[in-house]
């Protein structure tokens, strides 16, 4: 009987300890594996993406620009302004883009 009392108190304090290292590792694994999303700010709206493009549209110099591309974006803008963003094709927005982008070469 001497011998079973401290064979039954080694097992409850290895279990305790097992118990311990297992819920240590898990909650390890589960950090590990965690994602961290970006913030909000970096999934803008489609409403905020369009009045991103119309103020960097707005910023585009006219008289560096050639004759005839000063007038096709003062129409575009125009457009812009009476109708919308929307009123533009995705050919209108990727002119508009490309006055505003610095040319490369």
């Amino acid at each position: 009987m001497n011998m079973w009392i401290p064979i039954l108190m080694v097992v409850l304090v290895g279990g305790f300890v097992l118990r311990l290292w297992h819920r240590s590792r898990k909650q390890r694994r589960i950090a590990a594996l965690r994602r961290v999303e970006l913030p909000n700010s970096a999934y803008s709206s489609q409403g905020v993406r369009n009045l991103e493009d119309r103020e960097r549209w707005g910023e585009i110099t006219l008289p560096t620009l050639h004759p005839l591309n000063q007038e096709e974006v003062e129409r575009l803008l125009y457009v812009v302004d009476s109708n919308g963003i929307f009123a533009l094709s995705r050919k209108d927005r990727l002119f508009l883009d490309n006055m505003t982008m610095p040319r490369m070469g």
